[in-house]
């Protein structure tokens, strides 16, 4: 496994055609626990900080807890990828938990490759984590939808995602035609993003499972990323006309929408 300095590194990327308004999207934080890395993707830049040895499951608030990917343990970061040097200790009971969610007050994870895998609850700090119910595929990607209150869950093996009810009813099922790591709900454009392994992008798609955006990030080769999420607000409301503050990332709406506006015309 390869190691991080402690010295930050931004590496710039740009956006394809139309999706130069993407720059301003909530950060998105994607984790590689396997090379100790986590990168913050914001304002035009990947800024990487340095987590701990296999940390995936991951929640976001005011700030970032990090769970072992065999539930042995996390650890709190700030949102520029500090440690707070708070730490619990983890039960043992899960393994191969790839990625993690915020919900309102528990985290959700998610497994895979076992021989039977779960979808997880736990505290917000990753303790007393929990069955919450099973899937019958290799789970690599969890995001809660806030408006909802349902989960979207996608598969390692297909390009599939499904949505799940808390208790376990499947809602819906999509193809999106490729495979993604990392989900996580944005609740400023009440949209989803996640992370394509294969091509090293960011994906925005919505409830139907169309793909919104496809953003290429020039130069950024993860070793092995699985987990991703972004901050969430007390509220997940949407607020179409109105500033929203998103963990540290602000997304001014209004200005988005006189860029399409423009783009438009």
């Amino acid at each position: 496994m390869r190691k991080m300095s402690s010295a930050v590194v931004a590496v710039a990327f740009v956006m394809q055609g139309s999706l130069a308004h993407a720059d301003s999207l909530t950060p998105y934080f994607l984790f590689d626990g396997d090379s100790h890395i986590g990168y913050k993707i914001a304002n035009g830049s990947v800024t990487p900080f340095e987590t701990f040895s296999r940390g995936y499951p991951v929640a976001i608030r005011d700030s970032i807890w990090l769970g072992d990917v065999d539930d042995k343990g996390a650890r709190e970061f700030t949102l520029n990828g500090l440690s707070t040097g708070r730490a619990i200790a983890g039960d043992q009971s899960f393994s191969q938990l790839l990625d993690g969610t915020a919900g309102p007050s528990n985290n959700f994870g998610v497994e895979c490759c076992g021989a039977t895998n779960s979808v997880t609850i736990a505290n917000t700090d990753w303790s007393s984590q929990r069955v919450l119910f099973n899937i019958p595929f290799h789970g690599s990607g969890i995001a809660y939808d806030g408006l909802t209150g349902t989960l979207y869950v996608s598969e390692e093996l297909l390009p599939t995602v499904r949505h799940y009810s808390l208790d376990g009813q499947l809602l819906d099922i999509f193809n999106l035609k490729q495979s993604l790591v990392g989900l996580a709900y944005e609740q400023a454009s009440d949209s989803f993003w996640g992370f394509n392994r294969s091509t090293n992008n960011l994906v925005n798609f919505n409830r139907g499972g169309v793909v919104l955006q496809d953003i290429d990030i020039p130069g950024f080769t993860p070793s092995n990323p699985w987990a991703g999420e972004m901050p969430v607000a007390v509220s997940a409301t949407p607020e179409p006309t109105s500033l929203m503050l998103l963990g540290t990332g602000v997304l001014l709406v209004a200005r988005l929408r006189r860029h399409r506006a423009r783009c438009s015309a």
